[in-house]
């Protein structure tokens, strides 16, 4: 679904591109074709990253300390959020349009696989980075499109069973390590409560609303609302995240890491990626997506995905 969204967004967008260009050279505010398309190119580019940097500020990610209490350096901020800008161009223009989910299974694999779940809005176009690493190091893995997009986050468990079931038939084993990200980590803690924890080895989960986020009121769809932060007392209480919270055993906990930004531009307030009697690992000066695609992210989730097929997935703040 994802998929036919964004090949017909950038259709919508070429012919704004074209649309554009022709009303520049209307009004004269451009000499030649090649100089209107450019200007047009700068303002929807413009418009775009605004889009973006604004959900910094919406997030309040720039006012957050970093991990050793100091204020983030302007220079390093400004970086990140062009890095931000940067990976959400990649997955609109380039990953997302002609993303398929995928299962490679490799035969000499005897480990726990892997399964990818992807957050709103996305779909397994966002893993293509990880995949590139999992199959270097020869490791069974898959990722599925979680529909329907505007679901319930329930909706997904179903999916993510035969899947899971699947890797776990392919590799001879009985457990799995899920990575999640963003909404992709409810969803697996959803699988969870309707399924159990009899197929999870350990759960990894990146930038995850575990309590709700704040910028969830822009999304649209049911699954949209449910990472709405729970105000008690209010229209706002989201009994579908407390409900879940109190589903979770410690032991059940104790099998789940989670990765997240402190300056993160989505999950706001940041600290909602925490997830009690969990592993929390922070790092600083992150964006949202680029959680999928950073080098230093990648290479501390390879070293998490690789402890937890070592059934070594231990709590431990």
């Amino acid at each position: 679904m994802i998929a036919r969204l964004t090949r017909f967004m950038i259709l919508l967008q070429l012919l704004t591109l074209a649309g554009l260009s022709t009303l520049l050279l209307s009004l004269g505010w451009a000499d030649t074709p090649a100089i209107a398309l450019f200007y047009a190119i700068a303002m929807m580019t413009l418009l775009r990253a605004s889009i973006i940097f604004n959900h910094f500020f919406l997030s309040g990610a720039l006012r957050q300390p970093m991990g050793n209490g100091q204020r983030a350096p302007l220079t390093a901020t400004s970086a990140r959020m062009l890095q931000e800008f940067w990976y959400s161009m990649v997955c609109w223009f380039q990953l997302f349009p002609l993303a398929r989910p995928f299962h490679i299974h490799f035969a000499g694999d005897a480990d726990p696989p892997v399964l990818l779940l992807h957050g709103y809005g996305a779909n397994s176009g966002f893993w293509k980075p990880l995949s590139e690493q999992l199959t270097q190091f020869g490791i069974s893995h898959a990722a599925i499109d979680l529909e329907p997009l505007l679901g319930s986050i329930d909706d997904y468990a179903e999916l993510i069973e035969t899947s899971a079931q699947r890797l776990c038939r392919d590799n001879g084993v009985e457990t799995i390590v899920i990575v999640g990200h963003s909404m992709g980590g409810l969803a697996a803690r959803a699988w969870l409560r309707r399924y159990g924890a009899a197929r999870l080895e350990c759960m990894i989960t990146l930038g995850t609303p575990h309590f709700g986020s704040t910028l969830a009121g822009y999304g649209m769809g049911e699954n949209a609302r449910q990472m709405l932060p729970p105000v008690s007392g209010t229209r706002r209480e989201n009994h579908w995240l407390t409900d879940l919270a109190s589903s979770e055993s410690p032991a059940v906990r104790a099998r789940m890491r989670s990765i997240y930004s402190r300056h993160d531009n989505i999950v706001s307030p940041q600290q909602s990626a925490q997830l009690p009697g969990a592993t929390n690992i922070g790092v600083d000066l992150m964006g949202h997506v680029a959680l999928g695609f950073d080098s230093e992210v990648m290479n501390l989730l390879m070293t998490e995905i690789t402890l937890a097929r070592q059934s070594r997935c231990s709590a431990g703040n």
